[in-house]
């Protein structure tokens, strides 16, 4: 009796499918990993170690996301060595927020269509629980549109970056449970890292919400200053998308923008220059300047 084999379109449909699922699975799968790690919480003595280490870790990752993935690599807000820049990028990785190719991608879709059916992560279009984290569970693991990325793809160091991200976090990981063993791992990264992850989400979901409009962009965008304090200086979402492009997010005096202190402190070193600031149009007028991702 004669056998019929699968066709092989079916056959590359399950492959397919499967492997967007392992690949969603490995995305995600850091992210859930360190949730479940504070399970753990109870059975760790909370010390001033503990707080130490969470305020170092906090800005060490943080500023890795906000200087290194955001305003160098999305939006080329200043410009630095290939060495310097890894290094960012690298302490960025281990906020376990996936690829830096990916991560940019995804935000400069954010930027060409904020607040739009093409938004990955709109609260405006969808809800706050989709654009908070929801959008992780749906979006396409894969770079949605190479070409969004074609700036940065031409790095090698950047590529290897975003195909082993994982690496630079399990080091940081490493390092806090050598210095303080379970405290350091259960504080000082895991819980860090999850605490940075939802202040990176909420401004998806918070920071197009609930705040003020200095400007009236074609978005939803908010100026929050909680936010803009957690989020070392990105909750000044409003202005951000005004002038995408500016290193600096606090437009104004009371506008508190840690990342951009840093980035005047590597000015005055000499390891960044061209740093781009808010245009005088910008600041003047209340229409957007463009939708441009970068």
């Amino acid at each position: 009796m004669e056998t019929t084999s699968a066709s092989p379109v079916l056959s590359l449909t399950v492959y397919a499918r499967w492997r967007r699922r392992l690949r969603l699975a490995f995305g995600v799968g850091p992210m859930l990993a360190v949730h479940f790690a504070l399970l753990a919480i109870p059975f760790v003595e909370f010390t001033v170690w503990s707080a130490v280490a969470m305020l170092a870790v906090s800005r060490i990752i943080g500023l890795g996301i906000t200087a290194g993935f955001h305003r160098s690599l999305a939006h080329h807000s200043f410009k630095t060595s290939r060495v310097v820049r890894f290094l960012l990028v690298a302490l960025g990785c281990a906020a376990l927020q996936k690829g830096p190719l990916w991560w940019v991608a995804q935000h400069r879709l954010h930027h060409k269509h904020s607040d739009t059916a093409d938004d990955p992560h709109s609260p405006v279009v969808e809800n706050f629980l989709h654009a908070h984290l929801g959008w992780l569970f749906t979006s396409n693991p894969a770079i949605p549109d190479g070409g969004i990325v074609r700036d940065l793809a031409k790095y090698p160091e950047l590529v290897w970056l975003d195909r082993l991200w994982i690496v630079p976090g399990l080091l940081v990981a490493s390092g806090c449970y050598a210095c303080l063993g379970w405290n350091g791992l259960i504080y000082g990264y895991c819980l860090t890292a999850v605490l940075v992850l939802h202040v990176t989400f909420a401004i998806n979901s918070v920071g197009h919400l609930f705040g003020r409009r200095r400007f009236e962009t074609a978005d939803g965008s908010r100026n929050n200053a909680l936010l803009g304090i957690l989020a070392l200086g990105e909750g000044w979402h409003n202005n951000h998308h005004r002038d995408p492009r500016s290193a600096r997010h606090g437009f104004a005096w009371y506008e508190y923008d840690e990342t951009y202190v840093l980035i005047c402190i590597l000015k005055w070193c000499r390891l960044v220059w061209d740093v781009k600031l808010p245009h005088l149009a910008s600041l003047r007028s209340s229409q957007p300047l463009s939708r441009s991702p970068r």
